[in-house]
């Protein structure tokens, strides 16, 4: 009888030691993230920025512009609710995303004391499409820089006069003292700001695409709003938090919405290719430098659900 008892406790010791070793191992990984904010030689705070910019293209595309109007406001929300400062966001719509406005945001951030250790979001949402050549610098695999369709004046909407580069969006991003950046592009193409050398891929960053870089994007219609970020959200909010530690890395939510993504719009391809025979279907991308390329083991966490 006491030998049962025995072997009972012997079973329950084993079992809580097992708890106790997971937990500890999740509070490490967490506090090791921490840890590497804090080093990042900034001033010991680290502060949240987004920037959201969202350019439906003027008259024609009222829907898109709709769509990327519900994404961005349901990122601000999500950003807000779990303890983002409101004035830490810039969010520019439409008419208020020129090539100036969206350049100037850089500057914005720089002057308003973004350091090392502060983590900075960008969520970018509107056309973007593969030139015919790639500009100087040559870095692109395909021969193919890829652009982004600000808001345009001269034909209140978007226009080949007016467009940025992948390499010029680059150089903005390399302007920022933050080792914590996350970039998150809804664009038709988007792959294609990560395949490059002068692109956005550099150590300290995070960045989500929401289709390959010979791929179209498309929308989830029954919730007018764009997939991929639908579903980027979604995972913000709490659903991508697959190690239960109470945060949402990055990383996670960008696991969280890939393959979803990938399904609805084989199925909405489908659907459109019985009307017109237009390959919908998408792939997101990842591009995970944090804290370095060579050292991504670790997540970038983002959304605190404690708060």
């Amino acid at each position: 009888m006491k030998k049962a008892v025995i072997k009972r406790l012997k079973l329950k010791l084993i079992i809580l030691l097992i708890i106790a070793s997971l937990l500890i191992v999740n509070v490490g990984a967490t506090s090791r993230t921490y840890e590497i904010l804090k080093n990042n030689s900034g001033d010991g705070d680290t502060n949240y920025w987004a920037v959201l910019i969202v350019v439906g293209g003027g008259k024609g595309y009222r829907h898109h512009a709709f769509w990327g109007f519900r994404s961005a406001n349901g990122l601000k929300k999500v950003l807000i609710n779990h303890g983002w400062p409101e004035d830490n966001i810039i969010y520019l719509f439409e008419k208020q995303a020129t090539t100036e406005a969206i350049f100037n945001t850089f500057q914005w951030l720089n002057e308003s004391g973004e350091d090392e250790d502060d983590v900075i979001l960008f969520f970018f949402q509107g056309h973007g499409y593969s030139l015919a050549e790639d500009k100087v610098p040559l870095d692109e695999p395909d021969g193919k820089d890829e652009c982004y369709f600000p808001w345009d004046d001269e034909t209140y909407g978007w226009s080949w006069d007016t467009y940025i580069i992948d390499d010029e969006l680059g150089t903005k991003f390399d302007s920022l003292k933050s080792k914590n950046i996350i970039g998150i592009f809804e664009t038709c193409h988007s792959g294609g700001w990560i395949d490059g050398s002068y692109d956005l891929c550099k150590p300290g960053r995070v960045i989500l695409t929401s289709c390959a870089v010979n791929e179209a994007s498309a929308p989830i219609v029954a919730r007018m709003r764009w997939l991929f970020p639908h579903y980027v959200i979604q995972g913000l909010k709490g659903l991508a938090d697959r190690d239960s530690d109470k945060w949402v890395s990055a990383e996670e939510a960008f696991n969280y919405a890939k393959f979803p993504t990938i399904i609805r719009s084989t199925i909405f391809n489908i659907l459109v290719y019985l009307i017109e025979p237009v390959p919908l279907t998408q792939h997101p991308q990842l591009y995970d430098g944090w804290p370095t390329e060579e050292n991504n083991q670790l997540e970038l966490k983002i959304i605190d659900l404690t708060k």
